[in-house]
């Protein structure tokens, strides 16, 4: 999950209030905003920084802030961007989806809605980047007609295989460990693809309740449950013309799996509560660590969904089987991290490096990005914490000695409130290691809701352990 310091982004205004509002709000999370007011403000600014993230409002003093996000699309920006409007409606919402916005935010909004919404996006931009190493990269060859880039292993039948599965239309189902860049592959396939124009909408199967998910997936009708004061699109209308990525899709349960099936077939959907069909048009990639064909056997996921979700199965190896991809990987990301952060990189030396080597990395990707920022910032590399886990397993045993009288330990008692910080802390470090950073699913195995997980997040310190994957 993205660090709450560093990243620097703009934020449009239509008032001096708001933006003061914006600059508080994020700023308490570390976040530094620069308040822009106009088109030609913003324009000037992004001709000389590259920030982060946008936020963007429709309503600009000299101009309409989607025109805008349009021509900067076309001119090549790649940062994630959240447009934020008072004027909402549906068209709109989709229109700003169509331009490539990673979240359509209505006015007024509460302010977990502004950050959770940051959150995601930071997100979004920090794997998108990470795509550009850790997904294979190709460039002219003089003899072969192209060369493979950081592509080590299997890594490179998926370089050959993504230039055809983005041409097509077919489902994907990608396969790998925790991270290993499932979602970020998705990316790339969407971003050659036709429909490219189109939205890409990204949905964490295992981050909401299976109730919640139907609901977000396929739409409600006005009146289909407590709550559903008006209809409301789900993300698979909202996906349309675009991509869906489906991530942790062995998490969904057994009633959205049918409904999803007919997706898959009849390309159309029926909203919860309603009767009316209607048609979408949308290419479908669905991404999971689980086995799945252990599941279907066992009857835990449809076997009739599963053929459906692998046209083209993609397998991710971990970043254990990648050795050769290491090393270059440690130098994109320090000079990631170096320049966001203003510092000078430390430089690896041939030890770090042949420990990084050999290390399992059980969090893959990420966790090699936790490792050289953490290095980055300490302003030299931690190599003895490299140590592969079986090490100590088949070291030989210390030879047998006499035994000697072992001193006494002094005893060291806990005060209670300590005792309870401790425990509470260790709680929070388990329940996002388990839900791989998701603070929404994270909150829901703690039992609380998302902001007192937000606020033991700070009021504990934790923030290493929130890229721990």
């Amino acid at each position: 999950m993205p660090r709450w310091t560093g990243p620097r982004w703009p934020s449009w205004r239509t008032s001096a209030t708001c933006a003061k509002l914006y600059q508080d709000v994020l700023g308490a999370r570390g976040l530094r905003v620069v308040p822009l007011d106009s088109v030609a403000a913003a324009e000037a600014y992004l001709s000389r920084h590259a920030p982060d993230l946008l936020l963007l409002d429709v309503k600009l003093g000299d101009g309409d802030g989607l025109v805008l996000l349009d021509r900067l699309r076309k001119q090549g920006l790649r940062m994630p961007v959240i447009v934020m409007t008072a004027f909402g409606t549906v068209e709109r919402a989709v229109q700003a989806l169509r331009a490539g916005a990673a979240d359509f935010l209505v006015k007024p909004f509460a302010n977990e809605r502004l950050v959770s919404a940051v959150e995601a996006a930071l997100e979004a931009g920090r794997r998108l980047v990470e795509l550009e190493l850790a997904a294979p990269t190709l460039t002219p060859d003089t003899e072969t007609g192209r060369a493979l880039i950081g592509a080590d292993g299997g890594l490179r039948d998926v370089a050959a295989l993504l230039p055809r599965v983005a041409a097509s239309d077919a489902t994907v189902l990608v396969r790998g460990e925790s991270g290993t860049g499932k979602e970020l592959v998705a990316r790339a396939i969407h971003a050659a693809s036709p429909r490219l124009d189109g939205p890409f909408v990204s949905v964490n199967c295992a981050a909401l309740p299976p109730s919640l998910l139907e609901s977000e997936l396929f739409g409600f009708e006005r009146g289909a449950f407590t709550g559903a004061h008006s209809r409301r699109k789900g993300l698979i209308e909202t996906a349309d013309g675009g991509t869906l990525f489906l991530d942790e899709i062995g998490d969904m349960s057994l009633e959205a799996q049918a409904r999803l099936l007919r997706v898959l077939q009849e390309r159309e959907i029926t909203r919860i509560g309603g009767r009316e069909t209607v048609k979408v048009d949308l290419r479908v990639i669905s991404a999971t660590h689980r086995d799945l064909d252990a599941m279907a056997s066992s009857g835990q996921f449809r076997s009739d969904l599963l053929y459906r979700l692998a046209v083209i199965p993609i397998h991710l190896p971990p970043l254990r089987e990648r050795a050769r991809d290491i090393p270059g990987l440690i130098a994109h990301f320090l000079e990631k991290h170096a320049v966001r952060k203003g510092l000078t990189a430390p430089r690896p030396d041939a030890e770090t490096l042949r420990r990084a080597s050999a290390y399992p990395w059980p969090g893959n990707v990420r966790e090699l990005e936790n490792f050289v920022e953490r290095a980055v910032v300490l302003g030299h590399f931690d190599s003895d914490s490299l140590r592969a886990p079986q090490a100590a397993r088949v070291s030989s045993p210390a030879p047998a000695s006499a035994p000697t009288e072992a001193p006494v330990p002094a005893p060291t008692v806990m005060t209670l409130r300590d005792a309870v910080a401790s425990a509470e802390r260790a709680a929070v470090i388990a329940a996002l290691q388990a839900s791989d950073g998701q603070k929404t699913a994270a909150a829901r195995l703690l039992g609380v809701s998302y902001k007192t997980l937000f606020n033991k997040i700070h009021e504990h310190g934790i923030r290493e352990e929130l890229h721990i994957g």
